[in-house]
C-alpha cells in the first residue's frame, strides 16, 4: 500500500476511519461529492420541465394580454356623454350658488352700485365699510396660521409621529401651502366657503412624485345638490378650461376633434377681456365603485367625448420582467393590482375638502361676511349718496331766470368774467336764487347707526382695531370689549384648522401609498439646528401585531393630529417670553424643585407646556445622577481620608446647584405692582391676556 506522507502504512487506515470530533466537518469521498453536486443542481429532466412551464405561462400571459387588448374598454365615448348629463344637473342644482358668488365678487371690487336698478349716469360713491369687514377678519385668521402635530394611536407608532409633525410642514411648506391658505381665506369670507384638493402629482421631483395641494374654485366644481358631506355625494366633477393647443400636444387622440362645448360654465365679470374661444373645458370625474365588496375610488379625465384617461381601463397591473439564470426565459412578475381593482387612491375618498364659514342646509358652501352684511353695505351707500347730494346741491347755488334775454347766461355762469351783460332793467323777478333745504341731523345720525350695525353683524367693531369706545376709559373695560369681540374671530379660526386637519390626513394617506422610494427632507426639529433626514413609508405600511405571542394580523398605524397657531401675533409672542420668565425667576427649573414645579405645570395651561415640563424632568434626572455621583465621592474620600471626605463635603455643599430665590413672592391675587406703586385688579390682568388672545385660537 502507498504511504501517505511520513506515516507508517499501519497509520493510513487510521486516518481514514478516525473517529469525527464534536463540530468537526465530515470528509466527504469523491463518489459522495460527486452526488452532493448532482443534486444541489437541476437535473436536466426537472430543467426541462421547468422551462416547459415558463413558456406556456409566457404564451398563457401574452394571449392574455392580447385578449384584454382587443376588449372594448369600460370607459368610452357613450359612458361619457351619459356623465356629462349628470353634470347638467348638478350644474343646474348650484345655479343661485353661482349667481351668488358672481355678485359677492363684485361687492368686494366695490361695484355694488351694479346691483341696484338705478340707469342714471350720475355719481354713485361706493364706501368700503364692507370691504374693511372682511380685510378685518383676514388678519385674524392669518395672525392664527395652523401648523400640525400628530399624536400616535399606539405607542408603537411614537416615532413615526414624530417624523410626520416635522415631515408633513415641509410637504406643504413645498406647496407654497400659506399662499393657497390665504386664497382659501379671502375665498371664504366673501363666499361663506371654499375646497380645497389634494392629489398626487406623478410629475413632481423629475418624475419621482409628491403631493400636490390647490385651492378649487366653486364655480368650477360640482356635486350631488341637498348633500352637506362632499364624501356623500355620488359623483364629483371638477373642470378646468385648458388650451386646444396644450391637449393636442398631450393628447395626440384630441387633433382634430376639439371645438365647441359639451357644458357652459360660469364667468366672473372681469376687468379685462377673457377670451377663451381657443379653450375646451376638461372634466375631471370622480365616482365610487365596490370591488369584491371594497370601496375604491375611480378616476375620468375627458374633454368632450374623447376619454384622454380612465382608471376602470386599466386592467393590467404594474409588472416586474426578470429572467430566470437557468432557463433564459424572461418572466412577469405583478407588483400590484390593477388601478381597476384598487381604484385612484388607496383611502379611497374623494382628493377634496370643503368648510363653510356659515354652515346652511342643503349645501356645502354657506354663508360668508358678503351675505350677512351686503344689505347693509347697500343701505349705506344710498343714504351716503343721498347726503352727498345734498351737500353739492347745497354748495352750488342754483337761480331761477326769466326766460327773457335780459341776462346774458352764458357770461354768468363763467365765473371767471368780471362784468355780465344785461338788458333794460334787473329786477327780483329777473333772477332769483333758488332756495336749499339742509337735511336734518336724524339723516346723518341714521347713516352712522347703519355703519354700526355692520360693524357690529361682521364682528368688526372699533374696539377690535383698537379704538376705543366712547365712554370707555379704563383698561379693564377696554381690555374685556377686546376679549369678549374676539370670540368670533376665533370661532372663524377654528373652522379653519378643521379643514386644515382634514388636510393633513389626506395628505399622510397619500405619503402611505407613494412613499415607497426614500427621500430627504431638510426640517427642524428644536428651532435651533438643521438636519437632513431619509423619509418613506415604511412606518406607515400594515403593522404585524402580537398578543401574548399570538399573531393577530396586520394593523395600520393612524394618528391622530392636534392643530395649534404659529403664534404670529406679536403679543402672544411676548406673552409666551414673560411666561418663561416668570418660571426661571420662580426657580422652576431648579432641579431640586423638579417634584413641586411638575406639581404645578399640571394644573396650568400655556404654549409648549409639554416641552418646559420634558426639560425639567431631564434636569431633575441629572439632579439625581449628581447626588448619586457626589455619594459616592464621599465614601471614597472618607476611606482614603477623613480629613479630604470634609473637604468634598463642603465643596458639594457650596455647589449644590442654584439655590432656591427667597425673594421671589407668589401672587396672592392682589396683583403686580405698576411703577407707580399702585396696584392693578386681577380681573384686569386676565382682561389684558384675554384680549391679546382675542384672535388666536389655540
Amino acid at each position: 500500500m502507498r504511504r501517505q506522507g511520513n506515516l507508517p502504512p499501519d497509520d493510513s487506515q487510521k486516518v481514514v476511519q478516525m473517529p469525527m470530533r464534536e463540530g468537526m466537518p465530515k470528509e466527504q469521498m469523491p463518489q459522495e461529492k460527486e452526488v452532493i453536486a448532482k443534486n444541489a443542481t437541476t437535473t436536466p429532466s426537472e430543467l426541462e420541465i421547468r422551462a416547459q412551464n415558463e413558456i406556456a405561462m409566457l404564451e398563457h400571459t401574452a394571449r392574455k394580454k392580447q385578449m384584454m387588448a382587443q376588449m372594448k374598454p369600460k370607459i368610452d365615448s357613450k359612458v361619457v356623454l351619459e356623465a356629462s348629463n349628470i353634470l347638467q344637473k348638478y350644474k343646474e342644482g348650484k345655479a343661485r350658488l353661482e349667481q351668488k358668488i358672481i355678485a359677492n365678487e363684485e361687492f368686494w371690487k366695490l361695484r355694488q352700485w351694479n346691483y341696484l336698478n338705478d340707469n342714471n349716469n350720475d355719481f354713485k360713491p361706493a364706501t368700503a365699510w364692507l370691504w374693511s369687514c372682511i380685510q378685518s377678519r383676514y388678519s385674524d385668521a392669518m395672525d392664527s396660521y395652523p401648523t400640525c402635530n400628530f399624536q400616535p394611536r399606539q405607542s408603537d407608532d411614537k416615532a413615526e409621529a414624530i417624523k410626520l409633525s416635522a415631515i408633513v410642514p415641509v410637504i406643504l411648506e413645498q406647496n407654497r401651502y400659506e399662499d393657497v391658505y390665504s386664497d382659501m381665506v379671502w375665498y371664504t369670507l366673501k363666499h361663506g366657503g371654499s375646497i380645497q384638493g389634494i392629489f398626487w402629482d406623478g410629475s413632481k421631483h423629475n418624475g419621482l412624485g409628491d403631493v400636490s395641494v390647490k385651492k378649487i374654485d366653486f364655480i368650477n366644481f360640482f356635486w350631488e345638490p341637498g348633500i352637506t358631506d362632499l364624501q356623500e355625494s355620488q359623483n364629483i366633477f371638477n373642470t378646468e378650461l385648458v388650451s386646444n393647443n396644450i391637449l393636442e400636444q398631450r393628447y395626440p387622440q384630441c387633433i382634430g376633434k376639439l371645438g365647441g362645448e359639451n357644458i357652459t360654465l360660469a364667468k366672473y365679470l372681469y376687468d379685462d377681456r377673457v377670451d377663451t374661444s381657443d379653450k375646451s373645458v376638461v372634466i375631471d370625474w370622480y365616482y365610487h365603485t365596490y370591488v369584491n365588496g371594497k370601496k375604491t375610488l375611480q378616476y375620468v379625465k375627458y374633454v368632450n367625448d374623447i376619454v384622454l384617461y380612465a382608471t376602470e381601463n386599466e386592467i393590467v397591473g404594474p409588472e416586474k420582467v426578470t429572467v430566470d439564470p437557468e432557463t433564459g426565459i424572461p418572466l412577469t412578475i405583478p407588483l400590484d393590482k390593477p388601478l381597476a381593482e384598487k381604484g385612484l387612491y388607496d383611502h379611497a375618498l374623494y382628493p377634496f375638502v370643503s368648510m363653510a364659514l356659515y354652515p346652511v342646509e342643503g349645501s356645502i358652501c354657506g354663508y360668508g361676511i358678503t351675505d350677512i352684511g351686503r344689505d347693509t353695505q347697500i343701505l349705506i351707500d344710498k343714504l351716503n349718496k343721498a347726503i352727498v347730494d345734498n351737500a353739492l346741491a347745497g354748495a352750488t347755488p342754483r337761480y331761477f331766470v326769466k326766460d327773457d334775454g335780459t341776462i346774458n347766461l352764458e357770461q354768468y355762469q363763467d365765473l371767471t368774467n368780471r362784468f355780465v351783460n344785461v338788458e333794460g332793467n334787473i329786477g327780483e323777478e329777473n333772477i332769483r336764487p333758488i332756495d336749499h333745504k339742509t337735511l336734518d341731523g336724524m339723516y346723518a345720525n341714521f347713516l352712522t347707526q347703519k355703519i354700526d350695525e355692520l360693524k357690529y353683524v361682521t364682528s368688526n367693531q372699533d374696539v377690535n382695531n383698537g379704538v376705543a369706545p366712547s365712554g370707555v376709559t379704563s383698561a379693564s373695560g377696554i381690555a374685556a370689549l377686546q376679549e369678549s369681540q374676539g370670540k368670533n374671530a376665533r370661532s372663524s379660526n377654528k373652522t379653519f384648522q378643521r379643514a386644515y386637519r382634514e388636510v393633513c390626513y389626506q395628505i399622510v394617506e397619500l405619503i402611505r401609498q407613494f412613499y415607497d422610494v426614500p427621500r430627504t427632507f431638510r426640517i427642524n426639529p428644536d428651532g435651533i439646528r438643521e438636519e437632513f433626514v431619509q423619509y418613506n413609508n415604511a412606518g406607515l405600511k400594515p403593522q404585524p401585531q402580537m398578543t401574548m405571542g399570538m399573531d393577530m394580523g396586520l394593523r395600520v398605524p393612524e394618528f391622530d393630529i392636534d392643530i395649534t397657531s404659529e403664534k404670529a401675533n406679536p403679543y402672544k409672542r411676548m406673552e409666551i417670553n414673560e411666561v418663561a420668565i416668570q418660571l426661571y425667576n420662580l426657580g422652576f427649573f431648579n432641579p431640586q424643585m423638579t417634584d413641586q414645579a411638575l406639581a404645578c405645570l399640571n394644573m396650568m395651561d400655556f404654549s409648549k407646556k409639554d416641552e418646559v415640563m420634558q426639560k425639567i424632568r431631564e434636569n431633575g434626572t441629572l439632579q439625581e445622577m449628581l447626588l448619586m455621583y457626589q455619594q459616592m465621592a464621599l465614601q471614597f474620600a472618607s476611606q482614603i481620608d477623613p480629613a479630604l471626605a470634609e473637604q468634598v463635603a463642603q465643596q458639594i455643599l457650596n455647589q449644590g446647584g442654584q439655590p432656591i430665590p427667597h425673594d421671589v413672592e407668589i401672587d396672592s391675587g392682589v396683583g403686580d405692582a405698576n411703577s407707580d406703586g399702585s396696584t392693578e385688579h386681577p380681573f384686569v390682568e386676565k382682561a389684558r391676556k384675554g384680549a391679546r388672545e382675542s384672535t388666536q385660537a389655540d
